[in-house]
């Protein structure tokens, strides 16, 4: 069964906050797709004490999630997008960015804060 794609973005929230188990100020999800065989998926969060990155542990499933909302995202485009990042403060707002490898200053913003 395919996930609601609306769905998703809340559900990678839900998943790194309840990853995280002290004050924090944002968290991140990298999908990196640069090479179509191999998807590489990290997690961190940055304390509310400093901005040092501190690793979140990204299960199966959620890189799953988070492939299936970015091929759902890019699918369309004529560009060859090869990241995505999904960013969540702890109000719940977050944004969710692709970037592509061939120049430094492409970036899209595919949806903002909700």
């Amino acid at each position: 069964m395919q996930p609601n794609i609306k769905n998703i973005p809340q559900q990678l929230g839900q998943y790194l906050y309840q990853q995280i188990n002290e004050p924090w100020l944002e968290a991140q999800l990298v999908l990196n797709c640069e090479d179509e065989s191999e998807l590489e998926c990290t997690a961190h969060f940055k304390k509310a004490d400093n901005s040092s990155e501190h690793p979140i542990t990204v299960s199966d499933a959620i890189i799953e999630l988070f492939n299936t909302l970015f091929e759902n995202a890019t699918k369309h485009q004529p560009e060859n997008w090869t990241r995505a990042i999904f960013t969540i403060n702890r109000q719940g707002q977050f944004n969710l960015n692709f970037e592509r490898d061939n120049t430094d200053d492409d970036v899209i913003t595919a949806q903002s804060a909700h």
